[in-house]
């Protein structure tokens, strides 16, 4: 990850730290996030520095926000796909 990106990213951690501490829950960050326009990879490394938790607690936090089920559908339309496919070889 390049310095801009990492200095954004914990930028977004520093306004985002205010809502986790005051909720505890992992859809008012994520809806916090989505309305700040905060997304993907970005918003589950700002999950996991907010949240103090590992890489897969903060993706499963992103991907299980009632305000990323569109997020959540690619994910697992992709998913289905790679699967697909590895049937096929």
């Amino acid at each position: 990850m390049d310095a801009v990106r990492e200095a954004r990213i914990a930028e977004v951690a520093v306004r985002a730290r205010p809502v986790w501490a005051e909720h505890h829950d992992g859809g008012v960050l994520q809806e916090f996030l989505k309305e700040i326009g905060c997304d993907g990879v970005d918003a589950v490394m700002v999950t996991r520095q907010v949240v103090k938790c590992s890489l897969g607690e903060a993706q499963e936090m992103f991907l299980t926000a009632p305000c990323r089920a569109t997020e959540l559908a690619a994910h697992n339309a992709l998913m289905d796909a790679l699967e697909r496919s590895q049937g096929d070889t």
